[in-house]
């Protein structure tokens, strides 16, 4: 049933965000759509085809961010966000700030990346201490844990704990996890790092608001996850307010 709240005013009243996406952009992003969309926060989405999510794969799809980033323009966003935290770490330096600048020549509208995007939640948040958890790169390893590990804490987090599931899969392969994987590995790095403040689940393909309320009920401490990261950045950027119920503790601040 369409909702009432949306029935008398237009998509995207209170402001349009522009999500791009390396890999296949999946079904689970229509949870934060819908409830995000209720607050008049519409959200347009590119993906630049990434597959296999390897260092040489992930260098061939950047060159796409240009225009990516000009059509969402175009068609009427007022933030980008770039999705996929490897995407920025792909020849191990820190290319976040340097993308965002570029994404913003491009499109003239504000832009991040979700790695910034996360600096900024866990800054709001005021959480110093982190877990990683993520379904590992496509060639199986935890390459990607380590990368995100050394760019948070050379930004100011201490990463206390990393967990992979070393899945050797394409992206696609990953929304194929079973949803209790990244629970099991957050409640593991838990048990043997009780003194974390909050976690990370990198990876937008491979966890859901589920996942993320157990969590935060369970332990107590807010789980920060791809793509809300980009969303509730965006919100803020728009002045976007909520709260918004059901996406964690950080879109319960809005």
């Amino acid at each position: 049933m369409f909702d009432t709240k949306m029935r008398d005013k237009p998509w995207g009243w209170n402001g349009v965000m522009g999500y791009i996406s390396p890999a296949v952009v999946l079904s689970y992003g229509a949870e934060l759509d819908y409830r995000l969309g209720l607050l008049g926060f519409g959200t347009m989405q590119i993906t630049l085809g990434l597959v296999n999510a390897t260092d040489d794969n992930l260098g061939k799809v950047l060159p796409g961010l240009d225009s990516a980033a000009k059509t969402l323009a175009d068609q009427g966003a007022q933030f980008i966000c770039l999705g996929g935290p490897p995407s920025t770490l792909v020849d191990g330096r820190d290319l976040n700030l340097q993308i965002k600048k570029r994404l913003e020549t491009i499109s003239r509208v504000p832009c991040t990346t979700a790695l910034l995007a996360t600096l900024d939640a866990f800054s709001y948040l005021s959480v110093k201490k982190i877990i990683i958890v993520e379904p590992g790169a496509s060639d199986g390893t935890d390459i990607w844990a380590q990368r995100m590990k050394t760019y948070f804490e050379n930004n100011g987090l201490k990463v206390v704990n990393t967990k992979s599931a070393y899945s050797k899969t394409t992206t696609l392969g990953k929304a194929k996890l079973p949803m209790k994987l990244p629970l099991d590995l957050a409640r593991e790095a838990m048990k043997e790092t009780p003194g974390a403040q909050g976690i990370f689940i990198a990876c937008g393909v491979w966890v859901s608001p589920p996942v993320v309320q157990r969590l935060e009920a369970e332990f107590g401490i807010p789980v920060v996850f791809d793509d809300a990261n980009c969303y509730w950045a965006g919100m803020k950027a728009l002045n976007v307010k909520g709260p918004v119920k059901g996406l964690g503790k950080l879109f319960e601040t809005l």
